[in-house]
C-alpha cells in the first residue's frame, strides 16, 4: 500500500497544480530532518531532532518556540541545487528567485522582507554586488530562521537569517568524485573527501573543491568559476577542538540581468515579446568577474560537565570587477524594435571581520533544565566602489540585435563614497525546560557606527545603541503535538539621508513580530508538520520616495501562514509546503513589491528497490506586483523532476528544473520600466563515485 500512494503522488502532481489557487489551508513551516528509511537504509528529509546552529543553543528543533527550517545536503542533491537561491525553492516562507535567472546573487525574501546572509553564524554580506555567492556543495545544510533575529545577530533583516553551515572534518573516513553535464553546455567536476590524518584521530581534515564551464540562458553569458575550500581540525586534547577552514572562490562571466523593457517581456512590445536569451551588452567587454577568500576559525572547549566554550571568527576579502550595459529604464522598443542602453562600469571591495565568542552552560536548577548562553560578538566591515560610471551607451535593436557599438567615450568613471561598519553587541539568552513547558527568553544590546565614506567630502558618521529581545513559551503534549507562541523584535541602521535640502542620517528599520504555531513529531518520527501564524510590524522602511535622489522612510505590515508537511512510509517520502500572507505599505495600503504572497509546493522521493529512485515536484508562485502596486505579474506553476540509479559505489542521476520549459516573467520594477525572466528549463546528467 505504501508504494501504491507514493506512485499515486508522484503521478499526481499535475492535479495538485491545478487546485493550488484554491488552497486557504493555514501555512506550517517544517524543519527538515534527517531519518534512516527502514527498508532502504537511505536518507530522509525530516530534521525535527537536530540542533539548528543558526539558533546558536544546543535545543533541537522540535523543542524551539521559533520557527526554524533546515534543507539539508540530501534534499540539495534530489532537487538538483545548484545555487542557495535553489536549495530554497521548497521551503514555506522563502520566495527564491524573487529577482528571476541572475548570475549575481541569490535572490530570496523571507516571509515578504529581506533576509540576512550568514556563513556558519557570522554575517556575509555587506553592501551589494561585492562578493561571491556561495556554492551549495560547500555546505552541508542550509538553516532559516524566520522572523527577527536582532536578539541572536545585533543588526539583522526582519525577513530572518539565512545561514550557510560549512562542511567540516569528519573522522570517518569518506569522500566522492562528481562529474556533471548538463543544459547551456554546463561542464562540472568536483571532489570532497575527509577522514583523519592520524591513527589517534586528533589530526582531521577535508577538501571541497569544484570547477566549472558553463555557458548560461542567456546569450553571451557565461558562468564559469571554481571553489577551493580545504579545512584542518586538530584535538589537543578531549576537552579541546580547533578547526580552521579556507574557502577560496573565483567566478567568471557576466551579469545576466538585462533591464529589459516591461513592453517585450510582460506584455508584446511593437514586434511582439523579447525572449528570455536576449544579450543587450557588448560580447567581448560586458563582464561580471568576482573572487572571495575566506578564511574562518573555529574554536570549542569544553570546561567542565556543564559548561563551555565556543568562538568562531572569520575575515573575508572579496572583490567584483562589472563592465555592463543594460536597456535604460522606462524605456520601450520603437517602431523598428531599438532601444537605448546604458553602459557601466564599477570595481568593488570588501573587507570583512567578524567574531562571536559565547559560554555555553546546560544545567539543572531545582525542577528547572537549562540551556544558557551568554555571548559577545563583533563586526567590522568595509566596502568600497572604484571606477565607477554609467552613461548613454548607444542603442540595440532587441529583437534583431547588432553588436559593435561600443561606445566608451561617454563614460568618465570615478572614486565614489565607501561604507564601514563597526558592531559590538552583547547578549544572554536562556531555555528553561519545566516538566513539559519550555521558556526561551534573550536581551541584547548593541553599540553600532555606520560611516559613509567620501571621496572629497568630510565622513558622515551615524551611531546608534538599541536593546532587543525575544520571547518564546511552548507545551509539549505525550502524542507529540507542540503549541508554542513567540515575539521577536529586529533593528538595522541605514546609511545616507533623506535626499532633503537638509540632509539627516535616515532612522534605523526596526520590527517586531509575533507567532503562534504548532510543531509535531510523531512517535515513530515518520510524520513531522510544522504550523505557523505570524504578524509582522516594520516601522522606517526604506523605499524610493518622491525627492529627487533621495529616499523616503514608511512602515510595512505583512500577516500570514505557512505549512510544511513531511512524511515517510518506508521507501516514499513527501514534502508539502505551503505560504499565504498579506505584505503592505502602512502609509498607501499597497502591496510591497516583489513577494508572491501565496506560495506552495509538493516534492516526493520514491525508492524502487535497492536501486532506482525517482522525484517529482511541483511548484506554484503567486502573483507579485512592482513598486507602486503595479504591473502585476501573473503566477506561475512549474514541475521538477529527478532520476536516480546506484550500483555499488557509482550513483547517477538525471534532475531537471522547469520540466515543461516555461518562459515566464519573475519580477517588474514598477509600471512601465523594466522587469526580468525566470529559470528555464534547466537539465543536469551527474556521475558520482564514492568511497
Amino acid at each position: 500500500m505504501p508504494r501504491a500512494i507514493a506512485i499515486a503522488s508522484l503521478l499526481g502532481t499535475s492535479a495538485y497544480a491545478v487546485a493550488q489557487d484554491d488552497l486557504n489551508t493555514p501555512t506550517v513551516e517544517l524543519d527538515t530532518v534527517e531519518v534512516t528509511a527502514e527498508s532502504t537504509g537511505q536518507f530522509g528529509y525530516i530534521e525535527m531532532e537536530e540542533t539548528p546552529g543558526v539558533g546558536k543553543m544546543n535545543v533541537p528543533l522540535k523543542d524551539q518556540p521559533f520557527s526554524i527550517s533546515v534543507v539539508d545536503e540530501q534534499f540539495m542533491q534530489d532537487t538538483g541545487s545548484k545555487t542557495i537561491q535553489d536549495a530554497l525553492l521548497y521551503t514555506p516562507g522563502v520566495y527564491a528567485g524573487n529577482f528571476g535567472f541572475d548570475t549575481r546573487i541569490d535572490g530570496a525574501s523571507v516571509r515578504g522582507v529581506t533576509a540576512g546572509r550568514y556563513l556558519d553564524g557570522l554575517r556575509q554580506l555587506y553592501g551589494s554586488y561585492n562578493s561571491v555567492r556561495t556554492n551549495p556543495y560547500a555546505l552541508e545544510s542550509l538553516e532559516v530562521l524566520k522572523g527577527p533575529s536582532s536578539m541572536l545577530y545585533g543588526q539583522a533583516d526582519l525577513g530572518g537569517v539565512i545561514n550557510g553551515v560549512s562542511k567540516l572534518p569528519e573522522e570517518e573516513s569518506s569522500g566522492e568524485v562528481w562529474a556533471q553535464y548538463g543544459s547551456h553546455n554546463r561542464k562540472q567536476l568536483a571532489v570532497d573527501v575527509t577522514g583523519a590524518a592520524d591513527e589517534e584521530g586528533k589530526l582531521l581534515y577535508r577538501l571541497v573543491a569544484l570547477k566549472r564551464d558553463s555557458d548560461t540562458q542567456v546569450d553571451h553569458v557565461e558562468d564559469d568559476g571554481y571553489l577551493v575550500s580545504p579545512s584542518l581540525t586538530w584535538r589537543p586534547s578531549d576537552d579541546t577542538e580547533i578547526t580552521l577552514l579556507v574557502n577560496r572562490q573565483e567566478n567568471k562571466g557576466q551579469v545576466s540581468a538585462q533591464f529589459l523593457p516591461q513592453a517585450g517581456t510582460l506584455e508584446p512590445g511593437s514586434q511582439g515579446f523579447i525572449g528570455s536569451e536576449r544579450f543587450v551588452g557588448e560580447p567581448g567587454w560586458d563582464r561580471y568577474d568576482r573572487e572571495k577568500t575566506e578564511t574562518t576559525l573555529f574554536f570549542d572547549h569544553q570546561l567542565n560537565r556543564d559548561w563551555a566554550f565556543s568562538a568562531t571568527a572569520r575575515y573575508t576579502d572579496s572583490s567584483t570587477e562589472t563592465r555592463e550595459h543594460w536597456v535604460t529604464i522606462s524605456s520601450a522598443p520603437d517602431a523598428n524594435g531599438e532601444v537605448p542602453r546604458t553602459i557601466y562600469t564599477a570595481d568593488d571591495e570588501t573587507q570583512i571581520f567578524n567574531i562571536d565568542a559565547r559560554l555555553e552552560g546546560e544545567f539543572e536548577l531545582g525542577d528547572t533544565q537549562h540551556n544558557l548562553i551568554a555571548g559577545i560578538d563583533r563586526q567590522d566591515a568595509h566596502w568600497e566602489r572604484n571606477n565607477n560610471g554609467s552613461a548613454t551607451g548607444g542603442t540595440i535593436d532587441v529583437y534583431d540585435p547588432e553588436y559593435g557599438n561600443l561606445q566608451l567615450e561617454a563614460l568618465d568613471p570615478s572614486g565614489q563614497s565607501g561604507n564601514e561598519i563597526e558592531q559590538v553587541g552583547i547578549y544572554l539568552a536562556d531555555h528553561i525546560e519545566v516538566s513539559r513547558v519550555a521558556v526561551s527568553a534573550g536581551l541584547r544590546h548593541d553599540w553600532a557606527e555606520n560611516r559613509k565614506l567620501s571621496v572629497s567630502e568630510p565622513d558622515e558618521v551615524y551611531e546608534q545603541e538599541a536593546t532587543t529581545g525575544r520571547l518564546g513559551l511552548m507545551y509539549r503534549f505525550d502524542n507529540g503535538i507542540s503549541p508554542y507562541v513567540s515575539y521577536s523584535e529586529s533593528f538595522t541602521m541605514n546609511l545616507g539621508d533623506d535626499g532633503t535640502a537638509n540632509p539627516s542620517a535616515l532612522e534605523p528599520t526596526t520590527g517586531e513580530q509575533e507567532e503562534a504555531g504548532i510543531k509535531y513529531l510523531s512517535p515513530d518520527k515518520s510524520l513531522a508538520i510544522n504550523a505557523a501564524y505570524f504578524d509582522i510590524t516594520q516601522e522606517n522602511r526604506v523605499s524610493d520616495g518622491a525627492t529627487p535622489g533621495g529616499v523616503e522612510q514608511t512602515g510595512a505590515v505583512i500577516d500570514g501562514w505557512e505549512l510544511q508537511v513531511n512524511k515517510r512510509w518506508q521507501d516514499f517520502e513527501t514534502q508539502l509546503g505551503y505560504t499565504h500572507m498579506n505584505a503592505d505599505d502602512a502609509s498607501s495600503g499597497e502591496r510591497l513589491p516583489y513577494v508572491a504572497e501565496k506560495q506552495a509546493s509538493w516534492w516526493n522521493k520514491l525508492y524502487l528497490g535497492n536501486n532506482w529512485r525517482f522525484g517529482a515536484g511541483v511548484r506554484y508562485i503567486g502573483d507579485n506586483v512592482g513598486s507602486g502596486g503595479a504591473p502585476k505579474v501573473p503566477s506561475e506553476t512549474l514541475f521538477d523532476a529527478m532520476i536516480g540509479y546506484t550500483v555499488g559505489q557509482w550513483d547517477l542521476s538525471l534532475d531537471a528544473k522547469n520540466l515543461t520549459d516555461e518562459e515566464f516573467v519573475s519580477w517588474c520594477r514598477y509600471e512601465g520600466g523594466d522587469c526580468g525572466y525566470g529559470e528555464r528549463r534547466n537539465v543536469t546528467a551527474n556521475v558520482r563515485y564514492q568511497f
